[in-house]
């Protein structure tokens, strides 16, 4: 039976896992943007994993990709490489990368807006924030994403966005009931 355990950027995502997995704990890196080295992120995330102490399994990690001119999956490729050389071959490590944050995650419904501004024809890679905020005028990351996010209908998030496809499609054996939905 699994344990799981969160890893993820901030505070924002902190809060969304917090509902979508109520129960598991979920720590924050608190490392994001552009300039924040994957290696800086493998030092952090092999820190937390470690206070862990073995009690978690699977630990799932969210990455923001941000700036970075690298693909999500080879990210993915690199952070898993940095944890190996850290020393935690022996976990049961996921990561996952939003492409480019979070916030792209929450327009990939766009229907949550309520908005007759035209969705682009691709929400991942965009920067998700500056969408949103074009669309309302302002926005607060850890309070108007978290209800956003909780407002979007999942179903359409994982047809529209593959980084989010890729975050579900990595967790099939955690009971997140609200994640488990027909694929």
């Amino acid at each position: 039976m699994s344990n799981p355990a969160f890893i993820v950027d901030g505070f924002t995502e902190k809060l969304v896992i917090g509902s979508l997995c109520p129960g598991k704990p979920v720590s924050r890196t608190d490392l994001n943007g552009k300039s924040v080295t994957i290696e800086a992120i493998a030092n952090k995330v092999a820190s937390l994993i470690r206070l862990f102490n073995n009690r978690h399994y699977p630990i799932i990690i969210i990455i923001d990709r941000e700036q970075r001119e690298e693909s999500c999956s080879d990210l993915c490729a690199e952070l898993g490489n940095k944890l190996i050389k850290l020393g935690l071959n022996d976990q049961d490590i996921r990561i996952c990368f939003a492409d480019r944050m979070f916030e792209n995650w929450i327009i990939a419904d766009w229907n949550v807006f309520e908005t007759e501004k035209e969705k682009p024809d691709s929400t991942d890679g965009l920067r998700g924030s500056s969408e949103i905020k074009k669309i309302l005028g302002s926005y607060h990351k850890t309070t108007e994403g978290v209800e956003l996010f909780l407002k979007c209908d999942l179903e359409k998030v994982y047809s529209c966005s593959e980084s989010f496809r890729n975050f579900v499609d990595s967790i099939p054996d955690i009971n997140c009931n609200k994640l488990k939905f027909a694929k």
